[in-house]
C-alpha cells in the first residue's frame, strides 16, 4: 500500500499527466485553447467543426452539456471512501471516512477516446452532514494492454454546498484519476484545500437506444406499476464523538415499503424501517436506542435487462429515536437511496436498497442535556416483494 505522502505525490503526478495529455491535442501552442477543448464547449465545437457554427463559450457550453445528457450513457455513482491522511489530520478518527450516498451521471467518449461526464450526487461529508454536488469531469483514457482495463487522468469541476460553509455554493476544481472498464470504474480525487482524498465508483449502463422508447411487452415493468415489499438488513451507525467514533453499535434492521412506478424511469417509494442499537457509555451503563424512520423518495430507474433495474434517488425522512429513561426525539431530514430491483417472476420481485438518513436527535442521552446524537444511520437491506 502507498503511504499518505506517496499517495499525494501519485495524484499530483497524475495531474501532471492529465495536463500533458491536454496540451498535445491542440494544434496551437496556446494552453488556454487546449483546456477549453476539454470543456463542454469544446465538445459542442468538435461536433460543429464542419460548418464552423461557433456561438460563443457559454452558448457552446450549454449546447455541449445538452449533447452529453442526450447522447451519453447513464452512470450510477456510488461514493465509497474518504481518506484523511495523518500528515494533515491529527484527529482523523473524528472525521467520517465513509461518504455513503448516491448519484447519477451522463457520460460520452469523444472521438479522441477521452471521457466527458456530467454528474449530480449527494453523500455524507466529513462532518456527518449531507453534501450535494453537481459538476463536470474530463479524463484522458489509456488502455492497459489487451486486458480490457484502462486508466485515466484529468480534472473535475463542480459546485458543492456544505453546512460548515453556510450552504453557500462553492466552486471546486480537482485533479481526478481512474481505473476500470467500460462498465465499472473506480475514481479518486484529491482536494488540496483540505488535504482529503475522495474515492467513488461508477456503474455504466448503455441505455441510449432504449431510454426514450416505450417499455417493451417483454419487460417485467410493463405488466405491473406497484411493488409491496418487506425485508431486512444491516444498519451502520457512527455518531462521530470526540471520545469514540463508534459509540452507537451497528445492528440488524427490518423494513417494509410500497413503491409506485409512474413510467419507464420514475418511481415513488414510501418505506418504514426500524432498528435497535446499544450505545457504549464509558464509565457507566450501556444504553439501548430504537431508531424508526419513515421515508418518501423519488427514484430514477434504468433498465439493465427486461428483468433488472438500477435506481438512485433522494427524498425526505421522518425519524424517531427512543432512548433510555423514556427519552425520545423526532427529526425531519433528507434521505438518499440507491439500489436494484430484479423481477424473479412477473409478480415476485427482489429489491436491494442503500438508504442514508441524516437524522439528528437532541436530549436523548441521559447524562448530557442538550447533546445532539447524529448517528447518520445507513441501511443496507434486501427485500422480497409482490408486484401488482
Amino acid at each position: 500500500m502507498l503511504k499518505s505522502s506517496q499517495t499525494k505525490n501519485f495524484f499530483l503526478t497524475l495531474l501532471g499527466v492529465s495536463v500533458s495529455a491536454i496540451i498535445p491535442q491542440a494544434q496551437a501552442s496556446d494552453f488556454l485553447d487546449a483546456f477549453l477543448d476539454t470543456t463542454p464547449a469544446g465538445y459542442a465545437r468538435s461536433a460543429s467543426e464542419r460548418d464552423g457554427s461557433f456561438k460563443g463559450f457559454w452558448e457552446d457550453s450549454k449546447a455541449g452539456a445538452e449533447a452529453i445528457i442526450k447522447n451519453g450513457q447513464t452512470l450510477f455513482v456510488i461514493p465509497a471512501y474518504t481518506n484523511h491522511p495523518t500528515w494533515a489530520w491529527d484527529k482523523r478518527h473524528e472525521e467520517n471516512g465513509y461518504p455513503f450516498g448516491a448519484g447519477l451521471a451522463r457520460q460520452v467518449i469523444d472521438d479522441r477516446g477521452n471521457e466527458r461526464m456530467l454528474f449530480l450526487i449527494n453523500f455524507i461529508d466529513s462532518n456527518y452532514r449531507p453534501e450535494p454536488a453537481v459538476g463536470y469531469s474530463w479524463l484522458a483514457r489509456y488502455p492497459i494492454g489487451n486486458s480490457g482495463l484502462h486508466w485515466g487522468a484529468g480534472y473535475l469541476a463542480m459546485f458543492t454546498a456544505r453546512a460548515d460553509y453556510l450552504w453557500l455554493p462553492c466552486p471546486l476544481p480537482l485533479p481526478v484519476a481512474k481505473i476500470g472498464t467500460d462498465n465499472i470504474s473506480f475514481y479518486g480525487a484529491y482536494i488540496p484545500i483540505t488535504n482529503v482524498f475522495f474515492f467513488y465508483s461508477a456503474i455504466t449502463i448503455d441505455d441510449r437506444q432504449r431510454r426514450d422508447a416505450p417499455l417493451p411487452s417483454t419487460s417485467a415493468w410493463s405488466k405491473t406499476n406497484n411493488l409491496l415489499y418487506v425485508g431486512g438488513g444491516y444498519t451502520r451507525t457512527d455518531n462521530a464523538e470526540e471520545w469514540s467514533t463508534k459509540n452507537v453499535k451497528s445492528n440488524h434492521t427490518w423494513n417494509v415499503g410500497l413503491r409506485h412506478y409512474t413510467g419507464r424511469h420514475w418511481a415513488f417509494d414510501f418505506s418504514y424501517r426500524e432498528s435497535d442499537h446499544d450505545m457504549k457509555n464509558p464509565g457507566g451503563n450501556d444504553w439501548q436506542y430504537t431508531f424508526q424512520t419513515y421515508a418518501l423518495a423519488a427514484h430514477y430507474n434504468v433498465d439493465v435487462t427486461n428483468d433488472l433495474r438500477l435506481f438512485a434517488g433522494a427524498g425526505f425522512g421522518y425519524s424517531r429515536a427512543k432512548g433510555p429513561q423514556g427519552l425520545s426525539d423526532n427529526s425531519l431530514h433528507p434521505v438518499t437511496q440507491a439500489g436494484f430491483t430484479y423481477a424473479i417472476t412477473d409478480h415476485i420481485h427482489l429489491t436491494g436498497n442503500l438508504n442514508v438518513s441524516y437524522a439528528r436527535f437532541r436530549d436523548v442521552k441521559p447524562d448530557a442535556p442538550g447533546y445532539v446524537l447524529r448517528t447518520t444511520p445507513t441501511d443496507f437491506s434486501l427485500s422480497l416483494g409482490y408486484a401488482f
